[in-house]
């Protein structure tokens, strides 16, 4: 009989163990997330002002994806930064007040990561002649452990967009 009462004490034991490292694990996850979408948050701020660190938020080695017609695959922070100041100079942008953002999940475990999506309508105006073209976007942000990002990829027909507009 003691040893019933020990056995089920140790399940029950190790059950609130199991549980309560589970809830950190995800209580760390949810600070995770919401830390990576401040993050977002204030780089598509910095990214409308036309003023971006990009040391703050972008890994080196980061790797940025568009779909866009003829798009030659991933390109570089570098590549990246050319092609904002580009824009910068005849474009000015905005994102709606209504950006949903969305845990992301890891590729090979299916586990939420802490990495960003989100969807939301993004404006593009040609500041020469006041045409403006809004379209809805779907971005994801994957980060490394010092929460910068490591892959960025974006959704949306921005080439399209920006032509209507020129």
């Amino acid at each position: 009989m003691k040893n019933i009462f020990f056995l089920i004490f140790i399940i029950f034991f190790v059950s609130c163990q199991m549980n309560e490292t589970t809830q950190n694990k995800d209580n760390n996850i949810d600070q995770l997330f919401l830390n990576n979408c401040m993050t977002v948050e204030s780089y598509l701020n910095d990214f409308v002002n036309e003023s971006i660190d990009y040391k703050k938020y972008y890994n080196d080695t980061c790797k940025v994806r568009g779909t866009y017609f003829n798009s030659e695959g991933p390109m570089s922070v570098e590549d990246r930064k050319s092609a904002h100041k580009e824009m910068w100079k005849k474009y000015d942008f905005s994102f709606s007040d209504s950006i949903v953002f969305l845990p992301g999940v890891n590729v090979e475990t299916k586990e939420i990561d802490g990495s960003v999506r989100f969807y939301c309508n993004f404006s593009v105006k040609n500041t020469e002649n006041e045409k403006t073209v809004t379209l809805p976007i779907y971005q994801s942000y994957d980060f490394d452990n010092d929460g910068k990002f490591i892959y960025l990829q974006y959704f949306g027909d921005l080439t399209a967009a920006i032509s209507s507009i020129d």
